[in-house]
């Protein structure tokens, strides 16, 4: 008879989750909900043919004798799925949040499990509102992928262990259990409590395991909590040394408050743009991660499936290669075809250009021989010109005076200064004679005169 099963020891229940806020709204429900249905869609897509495989695998023979230890093994799959689910619900994982808040604190790292929340800032009543419903669907969401990849884990933990007890249920079928018939009782006991032992060794060393994996996730909590407060002192006062430069800068423009209130508005939107864009960084990171698991599961179940499935896509990246290969082959046909019209344009338009500069080159031999000819011309006019000078010159020499035109020009003067002269003594000369003349006849009328006088 099969060896009767000793107590197992139970695991410690997982703590209960986090209670949800008093009054959560009815839009992120629909929304974990429409979220939990698509994730049952994909892993019934993805594990339904996983399931049929291991469907024909259970179902054999079953036995009074067989059932007994069935209902051991699915005791024990039982508690190290509980054990596992415990063991990752107290992981801790690393969420990044984002601040919402007008003041600008820097988006960093939050390693707090999905209960803490953020602090308030002073703001006005509607922002904080809306800061806290944002935070709150940021935890819901985070939380929600937190639950998420424990279930995905506790689900693979599963379906291994659903595999090793098919694999077990079909050896037991197949030798007919009588493997196990013709052992002593004890020595099947001794066994039995040899394999409770190793378990309960193994969650000892699980939870071990955990302790310190939670102790090393609070060190590196303590550590991300001092170098966040530190990058968010520097934002701070990066951002208030940003205000400040942008206020000096428009405030003789615009004015003190206009200005700060343009520097706020533009404040919040930057803000708001860099949270939108931490969102869709975590959004990429968490898909990523995700795929990775994905393949990573899908690389541990089939692997000839895997290979056919990496060969077909091996294939359909051979024939999206060999498609961009072509477009770019006949982007360079094109490329070709329109580089030699232009080539051929080029070569009409360069001999066109041949022949205009074989004209302007027959012009030119024609100038320069015009050029030549005027160039003797100009030559012999030079030589008769020096000819006539040196000619000249000669002249001077012999005449002198008519070569040298100072000499003429007081000889001129001269001439005139001596007419000049001639007629003055002309004039003298005859004022002379009439003076002289007056003179006699004067002298004659005083004797004449003294003649009638009566004696």
């Amino acid at each position: 008879p099969p060896p009767t099963p000793s107590p197992t020891v139970t695991p410690p229940p997982p703590p209960a989750p986090p209670p949800p806020s008093p009054n959560p709204e009815p839009n992120l429900k629909l929304k974990m909900e429409k979220e939990n249905e698509e994730k049952k869609e994909f892993d019934k897509i993805v594990f339904s043919d996983h399931d049929e495989e291991f469907s024909s695998s259970r179902e054999v023979k079953t036995d009074p004798s067989i059932e007994e230890p069935a209902t051991c093994e699915s005791e024990h799959t039982t508690a190290l799925k509980t054990n596992s689910e415990h063991a990752l619900s107290h992981s801790q994982s690393v969420i990044f949040e984002t601040n919402r808040r007008n003041s600008g604190r820097y988006l960093g790292l939050n390693l707090d499990t999905p209960k803490t929340e953020s602090p308030t800032q002073e703001g006005d009543g509607s922002t904080a509102a809306a800061e806290g419903t944002d935070d709150k669907k940021d935890q819901y969401e985070d939380s929600l992928k937190e639950l998420s990849t424990q279930r995905d884990e506790a689900r693979r933990l599963n379906r291994q262990l659903q595999m090793k007890l098919a694999q077990y249920f079909h050896n037991t079928a197949f030798d007919g259990g009588q493997l196990g018939r013709g052992r002593p009782e004890e020595e099947q006991l001794r066994e039995y409590e040899r394999s409770v032992q190793v378990l309960s060794e193994l969650k000892q060393q699980l939870s071990t395991a955990s302790q310190t994996a939670q102790q090393q996730a609070e060190e590196l909590r303590s550590q991300a909590r001092d170098k966040l407060g530190k990058v968010e002192a520097e934002w701070e006062a990066f951002l208030a040394l940003k205000r400040d430069a942008a206020l000096a800068a428009l405030s003789p423009h615009l004015g003190s408050d206009l200005a700060r209130s343009k520097v706020q508005a533009v404040l919040t939107a930057e803000q708001l743009r860099q949270n939108q864009l931490t969102r869709l960084r975590l959004k990429h990171f968490s898909l990523r991660s995700r795929i990775q698991r994905l393949e990573a599961e899908l690389h541990g179940q089939h692997p000839q499936r895997v290979q056919l499935e990496e060969l077909q896509a091996s294939m359909l990246e051979r024939k999206k290669q060999a498609g961009r290969e072509r477009d770019e082959s006949l982007k360079l046909q094109r490329r070709i075809s329109s580089s030699l019209e232009v080539l051929s344009n080029v070569r009409e338009k360069l001999l066109w250009s041949q022949v205009e500069i074989r004209a302007k080159r027959q012009q030119l031999a024609e100038v320069e021989v015009l050029v030549a000819e005027r160039r003797d011309v100009l030559t012999q006019t030079r030589l008769e010109r020096n000819r006539l000078q040196r000619a000249n010159g000669r002249l001077k020499q012999r005449f002198g005076l008519l070569g040298d035109g100072d000499l003429l020009m007081d000889l001129e003067q001269t001439m005139d200064a001596s007419q000049l002269l001639e007629k003055h003594l002309e004039e003298l000369r005859l004022r002379k004679a009439e003076v002289t003349s007056r003179c006699g006849a004067g002298r004659d009328k005083p004797q004449s005169f003294q003649g009638h006088l009566p004696s």
